[in-house]
């Protein structure tokens, strides 16, 4: 798995062949790599935050209560 360092080394990396890109294709697709690896280099820290900012799991209890009483098993008709 590429750490965030290795993705921010290959950005660096395509800029220095955008640089060097002679064509008109190239160059965009040089650009969009450039963008994707950017992407990737903050993709860590962002997933680190989502998961700071999720509301912690809720406490449920392995039997049911017996208030709750029998639940109906299919379609009844009475």
């Amino acid at each position: 798995m590429s750490t965030s360092e290795d993705y921010q080394a290959k950005a660096e990396e395509t800029l220095a062949q955008l640089a060097a890109a002679t064509s008109e294709s190239e160059r965009t697709r040089l650009r969009r790599a450039h963008g994707a690896y950017l992407k990737l280099v903050s993709h860590g820290a962002e997933a680190a935050e989502r998961a700071a900012m999720r509301p912690p799991p809720r406490i449920v209890p392995e039997k049911p209560s017996a208030a709750a009483g029998p639940k109906l098993q299919g379609w009844s008709i009475r």
